[in-house]
């Protein structure tokens, strides 16, 4: 009994040892450029830890802890990406649809939106709907569109509302419904999306889909101006006139 407990003891240091070794291998691996947490992630990523490489990709696209690097970016999210991690796929369709720190590729763009919208991720069926309703990456399907746009909008997606609205308002993938397009601007809007205020101050101040007020119209485009928006500006200057 006495040698068993023995022998399971030195089984159990000989595995403390292998484990001490592989972490000090990989550690001597390490980029000298990391520093702080982005070294513990660049260990979990080598031994395939998806969080650790959708950690690590984050701080290389970001320059935190490591240098702003888009191919070490791309490189590590698509490693995180091919286990199905969401997060990571939709940050590649986001970094291949800006092109900022990569190349811009719409139609790499569209494939990973695809694959977190598949996954119903709101901000990819954002992505993927405006690659239909632009036809980039792909062919311009504006029925497609709507639909990804609707996804997003039902699980309260401000962006995705405010492109159903615009389906709506301009009959693009649906039958024309300015009234449905209000109702939809309304739900962006009070979440403070800046385009659907100003759509919707335009819809009071044409009386489009709904009766013209001119003091509604004055209150949306005010939300809309104070964040920036020039249009908005303009329109409300004219309507104080």
């Amino acid at each position: 009994m006495k040698k068993s407990v023995l022998s399971q003891i030195v089984a159990f240091l000989a595995l403390v040892m292998l484990f001490t070794a592989n972490v000090e291998a990989q550690s001597s691996k390490i980029p000298s450029t990391l520093s702080g947490k982005a070294r513990e992630y660049y260990v979990g990523a080598q031994q395939g830890d998806e969080f650790s490489q959708l950690a690590l990709a984050v701080c290389y696209q970001n320059g935190d802890c490591a240098p702003q690097d888009g191919n070490q970016a791309v490189y590590w999210y698509q490693k995180a990406a091919e286990k199905g991690n969401v997060i990571a796929q939709y940050n590649l369709g986001d970094i291949y649809d800006e092109g900022v720190i990569v190349p811009r590729s719409y139609e790499m763009a569209a494939f990973w939106y695809q694959k977190a919208a598949l996954q119903g991720d709101a901000l990819a069926q954002c992505g993927l709907g405006s690659c239909y309703f632009n036809g980039e990456g792909m062919k311009q399907d504006y029925k497609n569109a709507f639909a990804w746009f609707e996804k997003a909008a039902n699980q309260g997606n401000a962006v995705g509302q405010r492109c159903l609205a615009i389906c709506y308002d301009e009959g693009k993938g649906v039958k024309k419904n300015q009234k449905k397009a209000v109702e939809w601007y309304q739900k962006a809007a009070e979440q403070g999306d800046a385009i659907a205020q100003y759509n919707l101050g335009i819809s009071y101040k044409e009386g489009q889909g709904v009766k013209k007020d001119k003091n509604k119209a004055a209150e949306w485009l005010s939300k809309a101006a104070a964040q920036g928006d020039e249009d908005a500006q303009k329109a409300l200057q004219e309507l104080r006139r």
